[in-house]
């Protein structure tokens, strides 16, 4: 029996990716498309939530050790289960990377993260950068190309903006999401923890306690997203939090959220680009490229200061700045352009 060849195999590793790669899934309709996807976060719930219909193998771990060990796990793995294509579209994730050389694709990767390839850092995590050079393109954010470019050379694409401009094109409202939610409050904040284990943070204490604590004696409602049980018990013993059961739709949930706080990133930038009050205490040393763009234009703060922070969320509380969905048109336009190009070669 002939295995059937791709236009693209598409792998997505982790919740904001699959926002990404669904969103230029639903342009790139005419070519033939293979999805694989990994259990960490919500990925494999938001995975059929937007239809992809992929086959979902591998788990993420808490422990560092065993995290890299499931990562190199995997990468073997897919080495006889990946699909045949003629181009591998990646987001911040190498496991698919030897697979894809291996078969003969083109190799897009997509990343953000310019502080994974700054200063040192983990022996897996340097491995997992020496992979990503097998990448034909790599696709960053304007902000972030110069640090991209010095360690991938003429292998970089910049485009405009940021990843999640890409998703945010195509998000409309829901005025009735609260009601249908299943979320108890009319007001809230959104809180998503620091990812604590990552290689590129490997921080060993989280502000969410204390951030619970001071809204809690402010009265003001949390929804609460871990990503696993360890993040979860942050939580426990608070009145004001709730933590939804499933996966939600998370664009809706920031866009009528009062503030959006999240330890990572990603949260953030997407209730800057929506016009919601976004803070990021991300805990390394210096922020990723593209939040220090947020930053410096006034739309993000970043602080690992508790009582900033909610000091901060109470002074915007009802405060709504300009939203960027035009610009997020025009930027998933040329990134979906890129992409086509690359195939076309």
């Amino acid at each position: 029996m002939v295995r059937k060849t791709y236009d693209i195999w598409a792998d997505i590793s982790n919740t904001p990716q699959v926002h990404v790669i669904a969103a230029l899934i639903r342009e790139l309709r005419g070519y033939s498309i293979y999805v694989t996807g990994f259990n960490r976060g919500e990925t494999s719930q938001l995975i059929r939530m937007y239809g992809l219909d992929g086959e979902v193998f591998g788990s993420d771990r808490y422990n560092p050790l065993m995290k890299s060990l499931s990562f190199a796990g995997r990468t073997f793995r897919l080495l006889y289960k990946a699909p045949r294509a003629k181009l591998l579209l990646s987001f911040e994730n190498a496991m698919p990377l030897p697979a894809g050389k291996l078969r003969g694709m083109k190799i897009v990767l997509m990343l953000d993260n310019d502080l994974k390839f700054i200063g040192k850092k983990p022996l897996f995590q340097r491995i997992e950068s020496r992979i990503k050079k097998l990448a034909d393109v790599v696709l960053v954010p304007e902000a972030a190309g110069e640090t991209f470019r010095s360690y991938f050379g003429d292998k970089i694409i910049t485009y405009p903006g940021y990843k999640e401009h890409i998703y945010i094109a195509d998000f409309t409202p829901d005025p009735s999401f609260i009601e249908k939610s299943g979320i108890p409050f009319k007001e809230y904040v959104v809180l998503r923890p620091e990812s604590l284990t990552s290689l590129y943070v490997l921080h060993g204490e989280s502000l969410v306690p204390e951030l619970l604590k001071l809204f809690e004696r402010e009265s003001i409602n949390v929804v609460y997203l871990p990503r696993n049980e360890e993040e979860r018990r942050l939580a426990n013993g608070f009145s004001n939090v709730y933590i939804p059961p499933k996966a939600l739709d998370g664009l809706n949930l920031i866009y009528h959220s009062k503030a959006t706080l999240t330890g990572s990133g990603t949260m953030a930038r997407e209730a800057a680009v929506m016009g919601v009050p976004a803070v990021s205490f991300f805990p390394g040393q210096r922020l990723l490229a593209v939040d220090r763009d947020l930053v410096e234009r006034g739309k993000m703060l970043h602080s690992r200061e508790p009582g900033e922070i909610v000091e901060y969320v109470i002074e915007n509380w009802n405060k709504k700045w300009k939203r960027e969905f035009e610009r997020a048109k025009q930027v998933k336009e040329q990134v979906i352009n890129l992409i086509i190009a690359v195939i076309g070669d």
